[in-house]
């Protein structure tokens, strides 16, 4: 999903995810993540990803990156969210995290690339709508 591009400086851009574990947004739900987070907390998880991914060759070890993604969505799954982040864009984060861990261990650039694919138009509209969030929450992740 776009997210993930954002999120990990890359095509990350991967795009939309598969709904593995995440909240229905039309329920209210907010899921199993904390929703204490400090913003520099949840920003920083981001800009750790975006560092760390940026640092690997993923044309020759893919599954270098996919350890990496899925150690981020771990850790970005423990430290969770700020309070105020709207239901939306919460699910939009746990649809994507959920497809990052759901990826397997000898997952390719192209199976992380297309991962949007995988997306409903809800989890879809969730997923641009957690972007939004983490731009206007994050700014521009460097």
């Amino acid at each position: 999903m776009r997210t993930a591009l954002t999120i990990a400086g890359f095509a990350l851009a991967m795009g939309g995810l598969v709904g593995c574990g995440g909240s229905d947004s039309s329920d209210g739900s907010s899921g199993g993540m904390p929703t204490d987070a400090t913003v520099e907390d949840f920003c920083g998880n981001f800009e750790d990803l975006q560092r760390n991914f940026g640092s690997l060759d993923t044309e020759s070890d893919a599954s270098e990156a996919v350890a990496t993604l899925q150690d981020a969505a771990d850790q970005m799954e423990k430290t969770g969210t700020p309070e105020d982040i709207p239901d939306d864009a919460r699910n939009g984060l746990e649809v994507t995290l959920g497809a990052i861990q759901g990826l397997p261990d000898d997952a390719t650039v192209d199976d992380i690339s297309n991962l949007e694919n995988s997306l409903s138009d809800a989890e879809q509209k969730d997923a641009d709508a957690f972007n939004a969030y983490l731009e206007d929450t994050c700014g521009s992740l460097n």
